[in-house]
């Protein structure tokens, strides 16, 4: 831990004093700000100067914190300390008994930050989310850049547990990722993140220095525009149509329901497997479930006849995360919307009032990859162009 306190109340961050100051602390006598037990100095050449429990104890201060962790602690504190007053460090929040690494305070809004170095439990990050939430503050998660897999200029590596940190503060602002490397005093925003896969997403990835970046300027990097996003999908499907890896579990089971469809995967309607900027609410990957609602649900509804996004939400309820599986995600954030929207912009369905369609072309699959290639592109150009075409 960086803070603790002396008999008489008082808190004390080791990190920030001078050396010598630090040498006569050792002489005091210090205590854990959460379970009140002893606590000692901890300072050298090699480590930041942080405090230690004496004594073994079930506090969550007792697991210790790598020097990662910390250094990175400190700089974004002292980032934060020159934009804003209120700014504290491990600053213990007894109703909902939370520990936040910083917490702030901008005009009347309080906001947590959580430099997240290591891998929790999901159910971990949920509690917390929720914990701050109840207390009316704001989480925002950065990640250590550690944990950080870049694969293109493009593209990085996520899973289950980045998911959890992707952001979206109103249903207008874009998805988001933060990254910090404390070693090279440099952020990776990661913005408009569109999942591929399972393991990969799309997205814009924006390097900055420390000291070159405000705190609100996390937030206001520039869009990824649709036309550089369809011209990265067009790889995106041509991958797709081509893939021919192994598959287990879900995936197979979607194989499985293609075969028995008669179809392949080779030859789908180029409408299957567009990008969905919420996509991580849905448990199984954009070309299962938009597949399956192509097939099962929108190609048997006659031209003409409507439908609603309730009974489209309720064919799709098996393939969709519950909504509170994604706390710092906007509550209005919705895959299946997003993806009508899309269908919406090329005439294939019409809103006839809110939330009320009507299919307006039939459905067709393809007899040929090559087909479907030139398929693919032909309509990802309409998104890029803005061409919509009757």
């Amino acid at each position: 831990m960086l803070r603790a306190i002396t008999k008489e109340g008082d808190f004390v961050t080791l990190a920030i004093l001078p050396e010598h100051q630090i040498e006569h602390m050792r002489q005091k006598q210090f205590f854990c700000p959460e379970c009140k037990n002893n606590v000692i100095v901890r300072a050298g050449p090699k480590v930041i100067p942080h405090f230690a429990h004496k004594k073994k104890t079930n506090c969550s201060y007792q697991g210790g914190e790598s020097a990662y962790h910390q250094r990175g602690k400190l700089l974004l504190f002292h980032w934060l300390r020159h934009q804003y007053e209120n700014v504290q460090l491990e600053v213990h929040i007894p109703e909902i008994n939370q520990r936040p690494d910083l917490l702030m305070e901008i005009g009347k809004r309080k906001i947590a930050i959580e430099f997240q170095c290591v891998t929790i439990s999901l159910a971990e990050i949920k509690k917390r989310n929720i914990g701050y939430q109840q207390a009316n503050i704001t989480p925002i998660w950065i990640l250590g850049a550690n944990q950080f897999k870049r694969i293109s200029y493009t593209h990085l590596q996520i899973n289950g547990f980045t998911l959890q940190f992707v952001h979206q503060f109103s249903p207008n602002l874009p998805t988001m990722l933060f990254y910090f490397c404390p070693q090279s005093k440099e952020f990776s925003i990661i913005n408009d993140v569109y999942p591929a896969s399972t393991k990969r997403a799309i997205a814009k990835i924006t390097f900055r220095k420390l000291h070159q970046l405000h705190f609100k300027s996390l937030f206001s990097m520039d869009p990824f525009y649709p036309r550089n996003l369809f011209t990265i999908w067009k790889k995106e499907k041509s991958k797709f149509r081509l893939k021919r890896s192994q598959a287990y579990g879900k995936e197979l089971k979607w194989r499985y329901w293609l075969y028995d469809k008669g179809l392949h995967h080779e030859t789908l309607p180029s409408i299957v497997y567009l990008p969905i900027p919420s996509q991580q609410r849905m448990n199984v990957p954009l070309w299962n479930w938009q597949s399956r609602f192509i097939i099962d649900f929108l190609h048997l509804q006659p031209r003409g006849k409507s439908f609603t996004l309730s009974e489209a939400k309720k064919f799709l309820r098996p393939f969709t995360y519950q909504s509170d599986h994604f706390p710092l995600l906007s509550m209005q954030a919705n895959p299946i919307v997003e993806y009508l929207n899309l269908l919406k912009e090329i005439k294939i369905i019409h809103e006839i009032r809110k939330h009320h369609y009507i299919k307006r072309k039939a459905i067709h699959c393809y007899k040929r990859i090559d087909e479907a290639i030139i398929g693919d592109n032909e309509l990802l150009n309409r998104f890029m162009y803005n061409q919509r075409q009757e």
